[in-house]
C-alpha cells in the first residue's frame, strides 16, 4: 500500500492517491495496519523454534485462524467503500490482498507439517503395540434398509455442523431393541456429509461387551487405536482424539456400559463428560433407552418404519409372502419394528412358514416384541427340531466375544455342525469371514437367551472355562515352565470370554457369602489362580486378584489362599503399591509358615514370598542395604536340603542387596552361584534374570563390553521364553545405560529406549526409569523440548508410586526442568560444565 516512486507507478494509478477522499484514505490506512499486523504475526510464527511449533501445533493454527478472521473483517469494511470509490482501481489492490491471503494459507499448511524429535518422543509416549493401533473397520449398513432416509439426513446434517457453543454436535439414537438404531447409525456414517466433514477421523466403538467402566475404556482404546495396556487409558484416549482434529465417534449399543449400578454409571458418566469436553469431537450414540446419558445431548423421536417400508423389508427376505392376505396384519402386530420384521421374515423363509401361520403362533404368545420374535425363532420347529441348536445358542450367548470355530469344541464338546447351519438360517447366529471364522450372537439376542439358560448349562460353560485354564496351567508357573509361551498365547485368544465368566462366577461367590466347599475350591479356585498368574506375567489385574483372594479366604483353604496372596502381593509390587504389597505379603507369609514344607511347590512359594517380603520391607521401612544383607543371610538354614532352588532364590536376593550396597565383587559371586543353581533346576527365566543382574555388576566394574554382551543375551532369553513383562523393559534400560558408558551415538541409544518404552506397559516404575534415560540422552543431544517432555512425564509416572520409594526422582526432574527452562527462556545453551552436571554417570541399576 506504500506509494511507489513515480517512475514505477502504473499509468492507471497516476491520479489514484491525488483524488482519494479522506474517508477512503483512512480506510485504506486501517486496512494496511491490519495487513502489517497479520504479516508480523505470521513472520513470528514462521521464525518460531520448530520444537515449540511441533509441541503446540494447535496454537499456531488458532493464531492463523484469528489472522484469517481479522483479514476477512477488514476486507468487508474495505469492500463497502470500494463500491463507492474508485471500484476499478481498488480492485487491483484486492488482487494484491488475495495474494497475501494465499500466502497465509500456504504458511498455515507449512506450520502443520513441522516435525522434530520432540514430537517423535511424544508419540512414543503413547502405547506402542502396533497391533493395537489398528482400529476396527466401520461396518456397512445392512443391505436391507428401508424407511430411514429422512432421519439419516437429519442426523448427518446435525453432526456435520457445530452447535451454538461452537462445539461439534452430540446426537443419540434412542429406543427399544429392534428399531434398527445401529443400522441407522451406520447409514449416517456413510452419508456424504460425514466423510466430507470428518475425513478419516471416524471411529466405531461397539459397546456390546463393555459391561463395566473399565471395559468401556478398553473398547474406546481399541476403537481409537490406543494401546489398552496404557496405565491411564482415559487420558490416552482423550489425547488421541484431541490430536485428530475434527473427528466423529460412534458409540454403538451404549446400553451395556450405561445400564449398570449407580456407582458404575457415575464412572461411565465421568468418561462421557471427558469426551464431551472435546470441542472438535462429534459423537453419535445408539442406546436402548428413552433418554440420553448426558441431558444436553441431542436426540429426537426414532419411530418404527411405516407399513410400506415394513413390507419392503419382509419381501426382500421372503418374496413368497407377497401374496399372503395376512402379511399386513402380521407386520402391524410386530409394530413395524425393523428388527422384529427382519427376524420374522427370516423365520418364515427358513421354516417355510406363511405369514398366516406365523400370525397364529404370535397370537398364541404374550411376551414382549423382541423377546417374542427371538422366542419364535428359538422355539420354532426349525430350531427345536435340530439337535443341539438350542444348547449351542445358549453357550454362545454366554461368550460375549464370540468364539472361533477351532475353539468351539472346548466350550461345547457335543456341538453338531448342523446346529450351526440351523442357527445361521434362523438369523440367530452370525459368522465372520476368514480361515478360522468367529461365531457370535448379537447382544440383543444374547440378552433374551440368557434369561432362559438353565443352571445346568451355566455350570457346564463355567466348568469348560475352568478346564481351559487348568489345561493351560503353564501360565501359573511363569516363563520357567516350557509350556508357558504356548499356554499364555492360547489364554490370550480367549481372554475376554474367560474374564467375563470368571468375573460373574466370583461375583456370585462373593455375594453369596456362604462357605465354599472343597469341591468348589478344587473345580474353580485353581482355575482362578491360573488366570491371575497369567495376568501377573502379562498385564497385572489387581482388582480381579483381590476378588480371587477374597474367594480363597471364604474357602478356608490355606494353600490356595497363600498362593493367591503371593500373586497379589507381587502385583502390588510391580505396580508401585509398596504398602499394599507389604501388608499382603505379611499375611501370605503367615499362611506359608503353617503349610506342609515337604511339598515342593509350598516350600518354593514360601521362599519366593520370603525374599519378596524382605525386599518390600526394606523399601517401605527405609532400611539401609547393609542392614538388610544379614536378614537375607539368615535365611540360609531354611534353604538347606536337596531342593537347591531355595538357595538359588536366596542368593539372587542377597546379590541384589550386595549390589545396592556397592559390594560388587561379592554380588558377582552370589549371582553367579544363583544362576548355576537355577540352570541345574531347569529354570531358564530365573537364569535370564541373573544375566540381567550380572550385566549390571559388570557395568559397575567398568567392564562395559562384557556387560553389553550379557545384556543382549538377557534380552534374547526373555523374548525366547515368551516373556514381555517388566524384566524385558529393565533389560533394555540397562543396555542403553551401558551403551551410554561406551559413548555410543544418541540416536542408537534412543532406538533401544524405544524398545524399553514398549515393554514398560505404561507401569509407573519401568516407565519412569525409561523416561529418565530419554531425558539424559536428549540433554546430551541439546534437544531441550524433548528432554523437558521426558522429565515431565517421568515425574508424573514416579508420583503414581507409593511415597516411600524413589523419593529423589521428582526433585531430580524438577531441578533439571528449572535449568532447562532458564536457558531456553534466555535463548542460549547452558555452559558445558553445567550441562555435564545435569547428566550423571550412567546409573546401572533401577
Amino acid at each position: 500500500m506504500d506509494r511507489p516512486s513515480d517512475g514505477k507507478l502504473p499509468p492507471q494509478f497516476g491520479d489514484f492517491f491525488a483524488v482519494m477522499s479522506e474517508d477512503l484514505e483512512r480506510e485504506l490506512g486501517d486496512l494496511k495496519d491490519c495487513l502489517d499486523s497479520i504479516t508480523k504475526r505470521l513472520e513470528q510464527i514462521k521464525a518460531r523454534n520448530v520444537l515449540l511449533t511441533a509441541m503446540l501445533p494447535d496454537s499456531n493454527v488458532d493464531e492463523i485462524q484469528v489472522c484469517e478472521i481479522e483479514f476477512q473483517d477488514a476486507i468487508e469494511r474495505f469492500q463497502t467503500l470500494r463500491g463507492l470509490h474508485a471500484a476499478e482501481d481498488v480492485a487491483k489492490l484486492q488482487d494484491k490482498l488475495e495474494v497475501v491471503y494465499n500466502e497465509i494459507r500456504a504458511i498455515s499448511q507449512q506450520v502443520t507439517q513441522l516435525q522434530t524429535s520432540f514430537d517423535e518422543l511424544k508419540a512414543r509416549l503413547e502405547p506402542l503395540d502396533e497391533s493395537s493401533l489398528l482400529v476396527p473397520t466401520m461396518p456397512n449398513p445392512p443391505p436391507i434398509f428401508h424407511g430411514r432416509d429422512e432421519i439419516v439426513n437429519e442426523i448427518a446434517n446435525t453432526l456435520a455442523r457445530p452447535s451454538a457453543d461452537r462445539k461439534m454436535s452430540r446426537f443419540c439414537i434412542l429406543g427399544p431393541g429392534g428399531l434398527g438404531k445401529t443400522s441407522a447409525a451406520l447409514a449416517v456414517m456413510q452419508h456424504p456429509l460425514i466423510p466430507k466433514t470428518f475425513g478419516g477421523g471416524q471411529f466405531w466403538i461397539p459397546c456390546n461387551t463393555a459391561n463395566s467402566p473399565s471395559a468401556l475404556l478398553d473398547a474406546l482404546a481399541e476403537g481409537t487405536g490406543v494401546n489398552p495396556q496404557s496405565k491411564n487409558l482415559l487420558r490416552s484416549i482423550v489425547t488421541r482424539l484431541s490430536s485428530c482434529g475434527q473427528c466423529i465417534l460412534l458409540l454403538d449399543n451404549f446400553e451395556t456400559p450405561w445400564l449398570l449400578d449407580e456407582s458404575s454409571q457415575s464412572r461411565v458418566r465421568a468418561i462421557l463428560e471427558q469426551l464431551d469436553a472435546l470441542p472438535k469431537l462429534a459423537i453419535l450414540l445408539t442406546m436402548r433407552s428413552n433418554s440420553p446419558p448426558l441431558r444436553h445431548w441431542k436426540h429426537s423421536e426414532f419411530p418404527p418404519v411405516n407399513l410400506e417400508n415394513s413390507r419392503k423389508i419382509y419381501l426382500d427376505i421372503d418374496e413368497a409372502a407377497g401374496d399372503s392376505v395376512d402379511l399386513d396384519a402380521l407386520l402391524d402386530t410386530l409394530g413395524y419394528m425393523p428388527g422384529a420384521v427382519y427376524l420374522m421374515a427370516n423365520l418364515g423363509a427358513n421354516s417355510l412358514s406363511t405369514p398366516t401361520e406365523l400370525l397364529q403362533q404370535w397370537r398364541a404368545g404374550g411376551i414382549s416384541v423382541m423377546d417374542h420374535c427371538i422366542g419364535l425363532s428359538m422355539n420354532s420347529s426349525f430350531v427345536t427340531g435340530c439337535e443341539g441348536a438350542i444348547e449351542l445358542l445358549q453357550v454362545l450367548s454366554m461368550l460375549p466375544a464370540g468364539v472361533v470355530r477351532s475353539h468351539l469344541e472346548l466350550w461345547l464338546s457335543s456341538y453338531r455342525p448342523e446346529a450351526i447351519q440351523c442357527l445361521r438360517k434362523a438369523a440367530l447366529l452370525l459368522v465372520s469371514s476368514g480361515s478360522d471364522p468367529k461365531l457370535f450372537v448379537l447382544p440383543v439376542i444374547q440378552s433374551c437367551v440368557r434369561k432362559t439358560i438353565p443352571d445346568v448349562v451355566c455350570q457346564r460353560v463355567n466348568g469348560s472355562c475352568c478346564q481351559i485354564l487348568l489345561s493351560h496351567s503353564g501360565a501359573i508357573d511363569g516363563p520357567n515352565n516350557p509350556h508357558f509361551k504356548a499356554h499364555s498365547r492360547f489364554i490370550r485368544t480367549e481372554q475376554s470370554n474367560i474374564e467375563s465368566l470368571l468375573t460373574e462366577m466370583l461375583t456370585d461367590i462373593l455375594k453369596s457369602r456362604t462357605l465354599i466347599t472343597m469341591e468348589m475350591m478344587t473345580n474353580e479356585s485353581d482355575a482362578f489362580r491360573v488366570f491371575i498368574w497369567y495376568r501377573y506375567w502379562s498385564q497385572p489385574h489387581v482388582e480381579l486378584a483381590i476378588q480371587v483372594a477374597q474367594a480363597a479366604e471364604m474357602a478356608n483353604n490355606a494353600t490356595s489362599q497363600a498362593d493367591t496372596l503371593l500373586c497379589l502381593g507381587k502385583m502390588y509390587r510391580i505396580t508401585g503399591r509398596s504398602d499394599d504389597s507389604l501388608k499382603t505379603l505379611t499375611r501370605a507369609r503367615e499362611l506359608f509358615s503353617i503349610l506342609d514344607r515337604s511339598q515342593r511347590q509350598n516350600r518354593r512359594n514360601a521362599m519366593r514370598c520370603e525374599v519378596t517380603y524382605t525386599e518390600m520391607s526394606a523399601l517401605v521401612r527405609g532400611l539401609r542395604q547393609e542392614d538388610v544383607i544379614p536378614l537375607v543371610e539368615a535365611l540360609g538354614p531354611q534353604c538347606e536340603g536337596e531342593d537347591t532352588y531355595l538357595e538359588a532364590l536366596r542368593l539372587e536376593s542377597l546379590s541384589a542387596f550386595q549390589f545396592k550396597a556397592h559390594l560388587f565383587e561379592a554380588a558377582m559371586i552370589s549371582i553367579s552361584e544363583s544362576r548355576n543353581l537355577f540352570r541345574e533346576n531347569n529354570c531358564p527365566f530365573d537364569a535370564a534374570t541373573c544375566l540381567l543382574d550380572l550385566a549390571r555388576i559388570l557395568g559397575c566394574l567398568e567392564r562395559y563390553e562384557e556387560a553389553l554382551q550379557i545384556s543382549d543375551e538377557a534380552v534374547s532369553s526373555f523374548h525366547d521364553l515368551g516373556f514381555e513383562g517388566y524384566n524385558t523393559c529393565f533389560s533394555y534400560i540397562l543396555k542403553a545405560r551401558i551403551m551410554k558408558s561406551l559413548k555410543l551415538p544418541g540416536d542408537v541409544i534412543i532406538q533401544v529406549l524405544n524398545d524399553a518404552l514398549k515393554h514398560s506397559h505404561q507401569e509407573p516404575l519401568p516407565l519412569a526409569f525409561t523416561l529418565l534415560e530419554y531425558g539424559e540422552v536428549y540433554l546430551e543431544m541439546k534437544d531441550w523440548r524433548a528432554a523437558t517432555l521426558a522429565y515431565e512425564e517421568a515425574r508424573k509416572a514416579i508420583l503414581r508410586l507409593d511415597k516411600e520409594g524413589h523419593r529423589g526422582i521428582p526433585d531430580e526432574c524438577d531441578n533439571k526442568l528449572q535449568v532447562i527452562q532458564r536457558y531456553e527462556t534466555q535463548g542460549v545453551d547452558p555452559p558445558e560444565e553445567e550441562l555435564a552436571s545435569l547428566i550423571p554417570a550412567p546409573r546401572l541399576f533401577p
